[in-house]
């Protein structure tokens, strides 16, 4: 049996609300993080030992609080209904009217990490419910009482408490959720490593019917140092890799892993990465997971790329070097995140979507992408006028006159002329009255 979907479930009421008093919700959640940002500093702070009250800041509070302005901003424009006028449709359909509306997909299951506690799933959570979604939250080891004071928050600033469920950490209640015919979400979205990417992958093919999964998983990020990079790319390039080992613990999904520099330049950046207390292993790609920075000397960066492109994972990458240069290699590297001259802050900008490849994942969270991800297109065709030719049935001279028209539209050349004269002729030999030389 399939669960039913009522008009009076809270996420029906929830979605069939305006737009803007959805975001006015986000408003006063965005407004009440800023007045009281206490308790959820204290429970990330509770949930991830070793964190200081700045980093909790900038990098949980601050991007969520960014992610629920960039909500209220754009939203309406990127849901808003689209309506393709006259041109582009094809002349044979017609007069139709066309409308493709983003629909909530339903109940969105959020299956948490424990890294980032609050600033990842709350992002997913704030454009589940922007788009009319309702949420349930499992939160990553430890980190459920963030994901409690995150929920605390929703609600009181309006939001129905139905709308967003907090579950437990244990990972079997989720696996008997995606089996049940009744409890079953309409979409998961996962941040987590690649082995549980591919445990929730398996269960779902035993779910009663297909759902759904953004999946966004382990990186085994590279660092990209261009042969014409200046001593002071090399500078920032050794405190760009610093910054990215160290920050939030070293566990962060776009750290660097893996360093390609060109021979000429390592000794001098290799001097400044020691000088910073970073730890180098060998760049035998075998084992580009270790927690020694993987590097490897190249001639070029098309060697780079070629070894590069030997990791299964492709999350994201930075590149060091003169901006032209960086910004052309920047557009061969595979990964869904490049960034130039700097190391993983950039990423906190809320209208940029986040997504990896291959082994590293699909679909996108966060961004404009990120809110679609949370609807479904639905498309609403209007017919006026009464020519409706078709319901008339086929009749044996159609094919002659679909062939010619095929010609007419399609074809170029002198054969355009044969096809224009053979459509004029079928059609005028045809009697359009309804049923008339149908089959």
């Amino acid at each position: 049996m399939i669960r039913p979907r009522l008009a009076a479930e809270p996420q029906a009421l929830w979605a069939a609300q305006p737009l803007p008093e959805r975001l006015a919700l986000i408003r006063r959640f965005r407004r009440a993080l800023a007045a009281a940002p206490g308790p959820l500093i204290a429970a990330v702070e509770a949930a991830i030992p070793g964190r200081n009250p700045t980093e909790t800041l900038t990098a949980e509070i601050l991007p969520l609080a960014d992610a629920c302005r960039f909500l209220e901003r754009e939203a309406e424009a990127i849901l808003e209904p689209r309506r393709p006028g006259a041109y582009g449709r094809p002349f044979w359909l017609g007069r139709i009217d066309l409308e493709v509306r983003r629909e909530p997909r339903g109940v969105v299951l959020i299956l948490g990490p424990a890294n980032y506690p609050l600033m990842l799933p709350g992002i997913q959570a704030l454009q589940a419910l922007a788009a009319g979604n309702a949420v349930r939250l499992k939160p990553g080891r430890g980190a459920r009482s963030v994901a409690l004071a995150l929920r605390h928050l929703l609600v009181s600033v309006g939001l129905e408490p139905h709308l967003f469920e907090v579950l437990g950490e244990e990972v079997e209640p989720i696996r008997a959720m995606l089996l049940s015919s009744i409890e079953a979400p309409d979409l998961v979205v996962l941040t987590g490593s690649a082995a549980t990417g591919r445990a929730v992958l398996a269960d779902l093919a035993a779910a009663p019917w297909p759902i759904p999964v953004i999946l966004e998983l382990s990186g085994c990020d590279a660092v990209f140092v261009l042969p014409e990079a200046s001593p002071a790319d090399l500078d920032r390039a050794a405190r760009g890799i610093r910054f990215g080992r160290t920050w939030n613990g070293g566990a962060t999904c776009i750290a660097p892993q893996r360093l390609f520099v060109p021979m000429a330049l390592w000794a001098a950046l290799n001097e400044r990465l020691v000088a910073l207390g970073e730890r180098l292993g060998e760049g035998s790609g075998e084992r580009p997971g270790e927690p020694a920075l993987q590097v490897y000397e190249v001639a070029n960066s098309d060697e780079a790329l070629a070894l590069d492109a030997t990791c299964p994972q492709a999350l994201g990458a930075s590149i060091f070097g003169p901006e032209a240069a960086a910004r052309e290699l920047a557009g061969r590297v595979r990964a869904g995140t490049v960034v130039v001259n700097d190391m993983i802050a950039p990423t906190a900008d809320p209208r940029l979507p986040f997504a990896g490849r291959m082994a590293s994942g699909y679909g996108v969270t966060r961004g404009a992408e990120g809110l679609l991800e949370m609807t479904v297109p639905k498309s609403i065709t209007v017919r006026r006028g009464r020519f409706l030719p078709h319901l008339a049935g086929a009749r044996p001279a159609d094919a002659t006159m679909f062939a010619a028209l095929l010609g007419v539209v399609h074809g170029g050349g002198r054969a355009w002329l044969g096809a224009f004269r053979d459509l004029f002729y079928a059609m005028m030999k045809l009697d359009w009255r309804p049923g008339v030389n149908s089959r």
